[in-house]
């Protein structure tokens, strides 16, 4: 008889860019939680400092942190990577430069691309040619790479991108350079290990955001990885952009894949929460200090390859999320044309809104619902960090003087514009891609969240919205119960006949092996192992792909093979772009692999409130669109399962605050998450 493996204690820790959130989970399904105000200068204070409480509340024998980090994402806005330089064959050292022909702003006559990460003097040429058929079309020069290094050396390079032209098809040239440029002392991102699919640009791109940040990345987790190994813990992984936790060591390695680290783990942990409530199609909406994440969840999670940060194409799979800078801490202002703004500015952790008394003057979402009533005071993170309703009321005058209006009518205009630009968020991620707002329920956490969520649901008319247990520290909680994943990818252009699809099979073959390796390292068991195969197809000629599931491409006979991806493949096309072409070719571009390894969790106990007939706290006056009403304020821990709550009110707990509206109802599922009919 086989005994389930007893989870351990598990620590989930997201770094925001106000709080730092924190959440441990014991064996037996108890949970712990703590919110401390981030450290940007060095984010590993705050990520001990709640470490360290946590530990003095529980403890274990087997113990694992997984860590969603803002580092990469950090040093990418601000511009402050490692010393970088780019690598490449001769002849293609403008790449970075000339990028894409395509316009992201049509009607801009004067468009302003991003600046590379590298100035042209940072980029190096090298004596070399791989044809498209994996031939050598000129050989290596073992003298230009010589050259190169000794200018890297010269010039204090600390971290190098190597791209050289269709080194997927054949990588022994970066081979030969990347370890000559290591034994240098450098550190060196190589594009085949990066991502050996074709498109020039994608992949320089991608490789020379990795070689970028990884360095930092690299040193930051050695130092939190050496000081979470001192306390005890087994394992240390880090949250990844795709939805699941790599090992610390390779998330140093490859720190472009950490680049949607936090927001990630938002998504996982609202999937989850919605298949506790019975609910599968959902628009995940996190609002946080700084930002709001928002993405679309049609009964799986969606994964892209076709993604950017800052402008920057990167081209590994991450969750397809949009990002808006509009959080709790955005400020209002007013622009030239005396319109009121909110964001994308923020106060963030130091100094933070007026209210927090750190010395901020900026009038934030924040101190808008303080002076609104909807953020009640008393209960602010459990009543253990005061509010300076004085230093917000200070704010918010100055700014209402200067539009002539009650301090009032301003604080519900920086409401009413701040939920503008979150509402067009999530129709990017749900209109503008055929899909109904109507359809999904809301699942809102993140610290501001579900302060906005049931007016937004309102205006785009969605029926329902989810208030997951501690929506305030969803994303640790989504990062703690992550499972470990790994995807692999590899070129292989050429028509969809059986020649190609043996070639898919035997590629497919070679990418599971590695995947068992990688796994193994992870310490995932063989049994709680799942692989899932994939194909990228096109039509002849087109410049893009779609991805078709393959499931038996190691067992399939390559001829019925051949004939059922291309038919699945013209269904697919025909769903995503409304036409389909049978009778032209379909082309071979890429095989893909995602590796999950299942990790042991532990089930949560039901709420632990008794109240079926829930009795308010207090009562205090709230603003909402027709003026001030009487509002109840519930403690959300007293609340049993069935208890139902009839809007106008406010929900509190310690981490987070729900309100209700007028004409709203508010019902505790029995999962605990809270589901308000709009």
């Amino acid at each position: 008889m086989t005994h389930a493996k007893k989870p351990p204690l598990v620590i989930g820790v997201d770094t925001g860019g106000t709080f730092t959130d924190f959440i441990a989970i014991t064996p037996e399904g108890q949970v712990h939680t703590y919110k401390t105000l981030s450290t940007p200068h060095d984010p590993g204070i705050a990520v001990l400092k709640g470490i360290d409480v946590l530990l003095e509340q529980v403890g274990g024998d087997s113990m694992r942190v997984v860590h969603g980090s803002t580092v990469a994402t950090n040093a990418i806005l601000e511009r402050k990577g490692a010393r970088t330089a780019f690598v490449t064959t001769e002849g293609f050292g403008d790449i970075l430069y000339i990028g894409r022909q395509s316009r992201a702003a049509l009607y801009d006559l004067t468009p302003t691309p991003p600046e590379p990460l590298v100035g042209p003097e940072h980029i190096f040429e090298v004596t070399e040619r791989v044809g498209v058929d994996a031939s050598i079309v000129r050989p290596l020069d073992p003298q230009a790479v010589k050259r190169v290094t000794r200018a890297l050396q010269n010039d204090a390079i600390e971290s190098v991108a190597l791209l050289f032209l269709h080194s997927y098809a054949n990588p022994e040239h970066e081979r030969r350079v990347a370890a000559a440029l290591r034994d240098a002392g450098l550190w060196v991102s190589v594009s085949h290990e990066i991502l050996p699919e074709h498109r020039e640009y994608e992949r320089a791109s991608t490789t020379l955001l990795n070689a970028y940040v990884s360095p930092l990345m690299q040193r930051y987790l050695s130092r939190l990885g050496d000081a979470v190994a001192d306390r005890g813990f087994e394992s240390f992984r880090v949250m990844q952009s795709s939805g699941g936790v790599i090992d610390a060591t390779d998330a140093g390695r490859f720190g472009v894949r950490t680049v949607l680290s936090g927001p990630a783990g938002g998504v996982v942990g609202a999937q989850r929460a919605g298949v506790a409530a019975d609910t599968t199609h959902l628009i995940t909406f996190d609002m946080g200090g700084t930002s709001t994440d928002v993405a679309l969840v049609p009964g799986r999670l969606q994964v892209t390859t076709e993604s950017t940060v800052e402008g920057f194409p990167v081209r590994i799979p991450v969750l397809d999320i949009h990002t808006v800078g509009a959080g709790g801490g955005s400020i209002a202002s007013i622009d030239a044309g005396g319109a009121l703004r909110v964001g994308p500015q923020s106060a963030g952790a130091d100094p933070g809104p007026a209210c927090y008394g750190r010395g901020g003057t900026g009038f934030t979402v924040t101190d808008a619902n303080l002076l609104l009533g909807r953020l009640p005071e008393a209960w602010f993170m459990g009543g253990e960090m005061s509010l300076d309703r004085t230093a917000a009321i200070r704010a918010g005058e100055r700014l209402a003087h200067q539009v002539g209006a009650t301090l009032d009518d301003l604080a519900y205009g920086v409401i009413q514009v701040v939920n503008s630009n979150m509402e067009r968020a999530v129709k990017v991620i749900s209109v503008e891609r055929g899909h109904d707002p109507r359809d999904f329920t809301l699942v809102s956490f993140g610290g501001a969240g579900s302060l906005h969520a049931c007016e937004l649901a309102r205006s785009l008319q969605i029926p329902r919205v989810l208030i997951p247990r501690y929506p305030g520290i969803l994303s640790a909680m989504g990062m703690a119960v992550a499972d470990v994943v790994k995807t692999y990818s590899h070129a292989l252009l050429g028509p969809l006949d059986t020649d190609h699809m043996a070639d898919a099979a035997q590629l497919g073959t070679r990418l599971k092996r590695e995947a068992e390796s990688d796994l193994d390292g992870e310490g995932v068991s063989r049994e709680e192992r799942t692989f899932t195969l994939a194909l990228d197809l096109r039509y002849r000629h087109q410049s893009f792909e779609l991805t078709v599931p393959c499931a038996t491409l190691l067992e399939e006979s390559a001829a019925h093979l051949t004939k059922r991806l291309a038919e699945a493949f013209h269904q697919l096309h025909e769903s995503t772009y409304g036409h389909a072409h049978p009778t032209e070719p379909v082309e071979l571009v890429a095989v893909r692999l995602r590796a999950e390894g299942r990790v042991p969790r532990p089930t949560l106990p039901p709420p632990l409130g008794t109240q079926s007939v829930p009795r308010p706290s207090a009562h205090q006056a709230v603003y909402f669109n027709r003026g001030w009403r009487e509002s109840a304020i519930y403690e959300r821990d007293s609340l049993g399962p069935g208890a139902v709550i009839e809007g106008p009110a406010v929900v509190v707990e310690r981490h987070a605050t729900t309100l209700i509206p007028p004409d709203a109802e508010c019902t505790l599922h029995p999962s605990g998450a809270l589901l308000v009919n709009t």
